[in-house]
């Protein structure tokens, strides 16, 4: 005999009110775990592919770098330095009263005789030399796409001009 007053019946119905319930809470919540990793593998993703992007933008950031700074290494030996072998290494007018080069004061005549350098990585492709009246090509070599030009000022034959040296990638 049912002391409660309840029915048999109404049990029944309570307990699959509370399984369906509990089947809902359970589907929401599985809902919620499947957004959520998904939502953690797209974040993970998006961070891998920046990581490998930041990657090969740096790479290539250094080797610009190499080269701009091999580029600006022969300007600076170009307007400071005397190198009768190779002028491209150093054109600079020689003082003899004050027994020392003329740094940023270039003699034309000495570039033009500049013979073209090839180290293991990069070559000189060209001096040019930008003066009020015109501009000369002083050394070329062969075709490279990679390429960099320094500038400098500097005095050739005491005209007021700018040095372009271009290096390229090998």
């Amino acid at each position: 005999m049912n002391t409660t007053g309840k029915t048999s019946k109404n049990l029944f119905d309570n307990k699959k009110r509370k399984q369906t319930k509990n089947k809902q809470k359970g589907i929401i919540f599985s809902t919620d775990a499947g957004i959520s990793f998904a939502i953690m593998l797209i974040s993970c993703f998006l961070m891998v592919i920046t990581i490998a992007n930041n990657t090969s933008i740096s790479q290539r950031n250094i080797k610009n770098f190499e080269l701009e700074e091999k580029a600006l290494l022969i300007a600076d030996s170009l307007v400071k330095n005397l190198d009768e072998e190779n002028p491209l290494l150093g054109a600079c007018i020689y003082d003899t009263d004050k027994k020392r080069v003329l740094s940023n004061s270039l003699s034309e005549e000495l570039i033009k005789k500049a013979k073209s350098l090839e180290l293991e990585n990069f070559f000189v492709k060209k001096i040019t030399i930008l003066s009020q009246q015109k501009t000369e090509l002083i050394l070329s070599s062969k075709e490279s796409i990679d390429c960099i030009t320094a500038k400098r000022f500097a005095l050739v034959d005491k005209k007021k001009s700018i040095i372009e040296v271009q290096t390229c990638r090998q």
